[in-house]
């Protein structure tokens, strides 16, 4: 302690130097911040110390702030009468500490939800991958602050402590604002924090498989893939995307390249499409889908496949077998088709979205006549019925009626805008393959025989001409092939509306025309004898005159026509009747639209119409 003042009292309250009076003496600390007083009993017949000769004391020891209260004092006086004592008698206010600096990184925060039944997550979507955006605050500074300054109990001020600060910096693909408070990105891509560096690689590398340990990933940037993408999970990203294996059942959608290095094998479960390219050493049983080329290295194989520029298999035994390929330039590989004549689709010189329009609009439409023919059996049950049933049938059939009109007239625009490009080609640079279907334009050709060294293109007449190798001059000679061919022409008998639609609607994406519909089998005699179609599509079972009735009575008109019967599963005895009558094929619904295609395409390029169904 430093700084002591001696104080004693006597009667009256002057100080006295008496030797038995009592006396108090102050001692400060160095800092200041504390006075403690000492107390000296009196002697024989001497003046105790009282509150006022503290309090004096402490005056003119300099002491103005802290000082404990009269009452404390006072019962340390009265201890003081008969033994020292000591006391804190004033103490100081320390400063106070200061917030230390803190930084928030909002790819950190938490953004699930907890939830109580674990039954209920998907373990799919709990977003382990982080992105960011250029522009979005990616990481927030909250500077130190000071504390509260503090007080001696001499009255000096003295100043807060500062709290710590945090060093953080901002590193590639970062800037900050100018007080350091604020870290934004200044591109897409995810967001990293290292050595206090605050940076945004614009690629995210996944060191193994897509699966339950990184859930499924929808990122800003690119990414790139070591493993394979398991079943059942969802890759997104808005750049490229490099995967090291295979993409099995899952969806893969990139705003730039999709690059595989093993195959894409979904299964038709899921689908990989993207703005840019696609490539991958095979594609099998899948669904593509590319702005820019489709490239496989071996093979495409009962795939859809859809580009809007090419499709092609580069490797020396590169095939497409199977499967329906629309590009809008080109398609190109080695084998085209199989040697077993399995149906392969080739669609070249049309862009492919407004087809995914059309087919969604198609189903929507099928789906519209379906529910219309249930309420339309309905009402018709309910005969002269009324109530309020029967009012909300009509005024549902009315609104369906309405939705069925506006989906017609937007498939009219559609058709409309179909983009179809007059140099696009299809080539098989070794063999394209019997039983291959190519459309080229508006135009169709189903290859009858192998060809060599072939290339299809469209010609001037709107046909397709070919150029292919030929064996007897040992050149490649150019012909017109489907340049004079007729559009091939259908009657549609079948008693279910919705059924006659969803035909029309596979035919007439195929190139047919349908020239006439009926809804039984009493209608369809006469509408052959007007129409004379190429192939009649003829229902096995209608409510008045049947199916193989109907057959018969038009076969016996024209024993060349060509009828095609629509089954369900289960009729194999009606189906056998009617073959025995003179159907030249069956298909069995629900419809498969590539079989439709196949079967009619098949019957209506025979010479006549006495070959039977093998």
């Amino acid at each position: 302690m430093e700084n002591s003042v001696t104080a004693q009292s006597k009667p009256g309250g002057s100080m006295m130097s008496g030797s038995n009076d009592g006396s108090v003496k102050i001692e400060l600390s160095g800092d200041e911040m504390q006075a403690v007083a000492f107390i000296m009993p009196p002697g024989l017949d001497g003046r105790p110390v009282e509150v006022a000769d503290v309090k004096r004391a402490l005056k003119e020891a300099g002491v103005v702030s802290g000082i404990v209260n009269n009452e404390r004092i006072a019962a340390f006086c009265e201890e003081g009468k008969l033994v020292p004592v000591d006391f804190l008698a004033a103490a100081g206010t320390q400063p106070g500490a200061g917030e230390d600096a803190s930084i928030t990184y909002a790819w950190l925060k938490e953004d699930a939800k907890a939830q109580d039944d674990v039954s209920k997550i998907d373990f799919r979507e709990l977003n382990l991958v982080k992105s960011v955006r250029a522009g979005d605050v990616i990481a927030v500074r909250k500077p130190p602050t000071r504390g509260a300054e503090g007080e001696t109990v001499t009255g000096k001020k003295t100043p807060g402590e500062w709290g710590s600060d945090v060093s953080v910096k901002p590193g590639a693909n970062v800037t900050c604002n100018p007080d350091n408070t604020q870290f934004i990105a200044a591109m897409d891509g995810s967001p990293k924090i290292a050595n206090g560096v605050i940076s945004v690689d614009p690629v995210y590398r996944i060191p193994g498989d897509v699966d339950y340990s990184t859930g499924n990933i929808n990122f800003a940037g690119a990414l790139e893939i070591k493993g394979n993408v398991q079943d059942g999970f969802v890759v997104k990203a808005e750049g490229n995307i490099s995967i090291g294996g295979n993409v099995q059942a899952a969806e893969v959608i990139a705003g730039g390249d999709v690059a595989v290095a093993g195959g894409i094998i979904t299964r038709h479960e899921g689908t990989v499409s993207a703005q840019g390219t696609i490539s991958a050493k095979f594609i099998e049983n899948s669904v593509v889908e590319a702005d820019g080329d489709v490239i496989a290295d071996r093979a495409i194989i009962n795939s859809k496949v859809r580009s809007n520029n090419r499709v092609i298999c580069t490797s020396r035994e590169g095939k497409i077998m199977g499967g329906d390929i629309m590009a809008f330039h080109e398609i190109r590989a080695k084998h085209l088709g199989t040697d077993k004549e399995t149906l392969t689709v080739l669609r070249a010189g049309f862009k492919f979205d407004v087809f995914l329009k059309l087919a969604a609009l198609e189903e929507k439409l099928v789906k519209v006549l379906q529910e219309s023919e249930r309420i339309r059996k309905s009402l018709a049950s309910a005969k002269t019925a009324q109530g309020d049933a029967v009012m909300t049938l009509k005024k549902n059939l009315a609104q369906l009626d309405s939705q069925k009109l506006a989906i017609q007239q937007h498939l009219a625009a559609l058709r409309g805008k179909v983009q179809v490009n007059p140099f696009a080609t299809v080539k098989g640079e070794e063999f394209i393959h019997p039983g291959t279907l190519i459309y080229i334009g508006g135009a169709r050709e189903r290859v009858a025989k192998a060809l060599k060294f072939a290339t299809l293109s469209a010609d001037k007449e709107g046909g397709i001409a070919l150029s292919a190798y030929d064996e007897l001059s040992r050149s490649v000679k150019t012909t017109s092939v489907g340049a004079k061919e007729k559009q091939k022409t259908v009657l549609i008998v079948d008693d279910a509306k919705f059924m006659r639609n969803k035909l029309r609607n596979i035919l007439e994406n195929a190139n047919f025309k349908v020239v006439a519909e009926a809804e039984d089998g009493r209608d369809a005699v006469g509408l052959y004898n007007k129409h004379k179609p190429d192939v009649v599509t003829m229902d096995i079972t209608m409510p008045n005159v049947d199916g193989i009735t109907s057959l018969r009575a038009i076969k016996k008109i024209d024993p060349k026509a060509r009828v095609v019967m629509i089954s369900a599963l289960g009729q194999k005895d009606k189906v056998k009747d009617s073959i025995i009558a003179g159907a030249m094929d069956f298909v069995i619904k629900p419809f498969v639209p590539e079989k439709v295609v196949e079967i009619i395409s098949r019957i209506a390029s025979k010479d006549d119409g006495k070959e039977a169904a093998q």
